[in-house]
Order: structure tokens, then sequence, then C-alpha cells
């Protein structure tokens, strides 16, 4: 069997974007299970894709993959055994940001919200530190700027409430429904 070994490359770790996070090993001939963290991963985890493997700090190729109890199984090149896999537990997948596709205005990908400064009436409310799925709507954690009113608020990702994203500027304008502070 001959394996494409891939350069290694340098990635800042900014740079790189979590896709997949391998949580254990499946069979003795080195596949990993994967749990996608990614919105694209029929094309991420596709055979032939590249990824890189934090822990190991180098590009793999994807052999082979299919999908298993909700997880993805993946055959990655360079990893041909059960030990090699199970090292791997809990190693992100990452591409670079350069790879992630456009989307549509108006969307964007968590990592671009996290961080910005939010203001209502350009008062400074705090800066997003987390983003929690709820299935229904997003929900933006917003830690308060210091001397804040609210140390904390959680502020649901809906139309009616963010007004305006500025990535460029670091900035999100919201606007707090009734009652939610309360």
């Amino acid at each position: 069997m001959t394996i494409k070994v891939l350069a290694r490359q340098k990635f800042a770790p900014q740079d790189m974007i979590n896709v997949g996070e391998i949580t254990g090993a499946h069979g003795i001939k080195g596949q990993v299970k994967v749990a996608a963290l990614t919105d694209f991963p029929e094309t991420r985890f596709v055979k032939g894709a590249e990824l890189y493997l934090e822990k190991q700090r180098r590009t793999v190729e994807v052999l082979a993959s299919s999908q298993h109890k909700g997880l993805y199984l993946l055959t990655l090149s360079g990893i041909e055994d059960r030990d090699t896999a199970q090292s791997l537990l809990h190693t992100y997948l990452q591409v670079s940001r350069d790879t992630l596709p456009e989307l549509p205005e108006g969307e964007y990908y968590h990592f671009q919200l996290i961080g910005l400064s939010v203001y209502e009436n350009d008062v400074l409310l705090g800066t997003i530190t987390e983003i929690m799925q709820t299935g229904a709507n997003d929900v933006y954690i917003i830690e308060g700027a210091k001397d804040a009113k609210y140390p904390e608020i959680l502020l649901p990702a809906l139309k009616s409430c963010i007004l305006n994203v500025d990535i460029a500027a670091g900035r999100m304008d919201v606007k707090i429904p009734e009652g939610l502070l309360d």
C-alpha cells in the first residue's frame, strides 16, 4: 500500500477552524470516529479532502469516509492501526479559514462574531464570548463591559434584535427586547 505523505505545512493556529473532533478509534485498521463540527461535513470529510491534525500538527488526506451512528468514520493517511487512531482521541481536525465557503450577505461564521463589541443606542453592553445553539435560534452570550449594569446578557440571535453587524469594525448593534433583562 502506498501512502501519500503530505508536506508539513506551517499554519498559524488563529487561521485554523475546527471542522471535526476525533472521538475514538473504530476497528483495528486505524479508522477514527469523528464528530462533525461543521455545517459542511459532506465536503470536509469526502475522500481526497485534506485536513490538518491539530495534535500532530500535520496535514492528512481522507482516504475513505462513511457515516455510522451520527459520526463519520474516516480512514486518514498515515494512520494505519488502532493504537495510532486511539492516540488521537480528542484531536481536532482543522481547515484553514481561507478554504471556508462564502456565506450569503447577513450570515456569519461563529468565529467571526465571537469577540465583537455589542452596543445598544451607542452604549457598550459588552462582548460576545460564546454562542449557544438552541435549535430554534442561536443565543449570543454577551459578557458585560466593565462596570456594566448586567454582568451577562443572553441575547437571542433574531433579526428583531440584531440591527447591524460590522465585522471589520468589530461591532454589533442590537435592540434588547422588552422584558429580557428584567
